[in-house]
Protein backbone atom coordinates (compact mmCIF):
# COMPACT_ATOMS: atom_id res chain seq x y z
CA UNK A 1 0.00 0.00 0.00
CA UNK A 2 1.17 3.34 -0.57
CA UNK A 3 1.32 5.45 2.63
CA UNK A 4 2.28 8.32 1.40
CA UNK A 5 -0.13 8.91 -1.51
CA UNK A 6 -3.21 7.73 1.14
CA UNK A 7 -1.85 10.46 3.48
CA UNK A 8 -1.57 13.40 0.73
CA UNK A 9 -4.98 12.06 -0.22
CA UNK A 10 -6.92 12.12 3.03
CA UNK A 11 -4.72 15.79 3.97
CA UNK A 12 -6.56 17.28 0.66
CA UNK A 13 -9.64 15.82 1.31
CA UNK A 14 -9.81 17.70 4.97
CA UNK A 15 -7.96 21.07 3.57
CA UNK A 16 -10.82 21.36 0.90
CA UNK A 17 -13.51 20.28 3.48
CA UNK A 18 -12.04 23.23 5.88
CA UNK A 19 -12.73 25.82 3.79
CA UNK A 20 -16.44 25.23 3.27
CA UNK A 21 -17.45 24.82 7.19
CA UNK A 22 -15.47 28.02 8.08
CA UNK A 23 -17.90 29.64 6.13
CA UNK A 24 -21.24 31.54 7.39
CA UNK A 25 -24.40 32.25 6.02
CA UNK A 26 -25.57 36.07 5.81
CA UNK A 27 -28.91 37.72 5.82
CA UNK A 28 -32.49 36.37 6.94
CA UNK A 29 -32.98 32.44 6.37
CA UNK A 30 -37.19 33.20 5.12
CA UNK A 31 -38.87 36.30 4.41
CA UNK A 32 -41.38 37.67 6.88
CA UNK A 33 -45.17 36.33 7.02
CA UNK A 34 -48.03 38.11 6.76
CA UNK A 35 -48.92 37.34 10.27
CA UNK A 36 -45.95 37.96 11.55
CA UNK A 37 -45.17 41.21 13.82
CA UNK A 38 -44.22 44.09 11.68
CA UNK A 39 -41.94 46.93 13.52
CA UNK A 40 -41.19 50.16 12.53
CA UNK A 41 -37.97 52.10 12.13
CA UNK A 42 -37.90 53.05 16.16
CA UNK A 43 -39.02 49.68 17.48
CA UNK A 44 -41.89 51.47 19.60
CA UNK A 45 -44.89 50.47 17.26
CA UNK A 46 -45.62 47.15 15.61
CA UNK A 47 -48.37 45.37 13.78
CA UNK A 48 -49.19 42.72 16.44
CA UNK A 49 -52.21 40.73 14.65
CA UNK A 50 -52.82 40.95 11.01
CA UNK A 51 -56.36 38.90 9.97
CA UNK A 52 -58.61 39.06 7.48
CA UNK A 53 -62.51 38.48 6.88
CA UNK A 54 -65.56 38.93 4.49
CA UNK A 55 -67.21 42.52 4.83
CA UNK A 56 -70.83 42.17 4.77
CA UNK A 57 -71.03 43.18 0.55
CA UNK A 58 -68.56 40.65 -0.23
CA UNK A 59 -65.54 42.30 -0.27
CA UNK A 60 -62.38 41.75 1.81
CA UNK A 61 -62.12 43.58 5.32
CA UNK A 62 -58.08 43.39 6.83
CA UNK A 63 -58.17 43.76 10.35
CA UNK A 64 -54.55 45.08 11.78
CA UNK A 65 -53.76 45.36 15.53
CA UNK A 66 -50.89 48.40 16.20
CA UNK A 67 -49.34 48.30 19.13
CA UNK A 68 -47.13 51.08 20.81
CA UNK A 69 -44.26 50.11 23.62
CA UNK A 70 -43.40 53.57 24.01
CA UNK A 71 -44.05 55.59 27.13
CA UNK A 72 -45.38 58.42 24.82
CA UNK A 73 -48.36 58.71 22.87
CA UNK A 74 -47.03 57.35 18.93
CA UNK A 75 -48.81 57.90 15.25
CA UNK A 76 -47.56 56.00 12.43
CA UNK A 77 -48.58 55.55 8.92
CA UNK A 78 -50.05 51.97 8.28
CA UNK A 79 -49.53 50.46 4.81
CA UNK A 80 -51.87 47.46 4.13
CA UNK A 81 -50.91 46.26 0.53
CA UNK A 82 -53.16 43.11 -0.99
CA UNK A 83 -52.41 41.41 -3.67
CA UNK A 84 -54.34 39.04 -5.67
CA UNK A 85 -52.83 37.29 -8.79
CA UNK A 86 -51.25 40.40 -10.37
CA UNK A 87 -53.25 43.41 -9.11
CA UNK A 88 -51.83 44.77 -6.26
CA UNK A 89 -53.92 47.06 -3.89
CA UNK A 90 -52.68 49.32 -1.20
CA UNK A 91 -53.91 51.66 1.61
CA UNK A 92 -52.58 53.49 4.11
CA UNK A 93 -53.94 55.48 7.06
CA UNK A 94 -52.81 57.22 10.06
CA UNK A 95 -52.97 55.26 12.99
CA UNK A 96 -52.07 57.15 16.83
CA UNK A 97 -52.19 55.01 19.72
CA UNK A 98 -51.50 56.13 23.46
CA UNK A 99 -48.21 55.22 25.53
CA UNK A 100 -48.21 51.32 26.29
CA UNK A 101 -51.53 50.78 24.56
CA UNK A 102 -52.62 49.04 21.42
CA UNK A 103 -55.47 49.85 18.51
CA UNK A 104 -57.18 48.18 15.99
CA UNK A 105 -57.91 49.60 12.39
CA UNK A 106 -60.20 48.07 10.10
CA UNK A 107 -59.44 48.46 6.19
CA UNK A 108 -62.04 47.61 3.48
CA UNK A 109 -61.06 46.99 -0.06
CA UNK A 110 -63.64 47.56 -1.98
CA UNK A 111 -62.38 46.56 -5.45
CA UNK A 112 -61.06 43.41 -3.72
CA UNK A 113 -63.46 40.31 -3.27
CA UNK A 114 -62.89 38.24 -0.67
CA UNK A 115 -63.48 35.01 -2.70
CA UNK A 116 -60.52 36.23 -5.11
CA UNK A 117 -58.41 37.03 -2.29
CA UNK A 118 -59.19 33.07 -0.45
CA UNK A 119 -57.64 31.68 -3.47
CA UNK A 120 -54.38 32.48 -3.28
CA UNK A 121 -54.53 35.89 -2.46
CA UNK A 122 -51.66 37.75 0.01
CA UNK A 123 -51.31 40.14 2.59
CA UNK A 124 -48.41 42.68 3.68
CA UNK A 125 -48.15 45.48 6.55
CA UNK A 126 -45.73 47.82 7.34
CA UNK A 127 -45.39 50.99 9.92
CA UNK A 128 -43.71 54.14 8.40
Amino acid sequence: MNRRGALSAVLTGIAALAGCTTRSATGPRTPPTPGEPTASGEGSMSVTDLNVEEAAEGHLRVLATVTNRSEAERTRTLRIRVTVGETRTTQRRDVTVPADDEREVVLVFESVAYADFANGGSLGSQLS
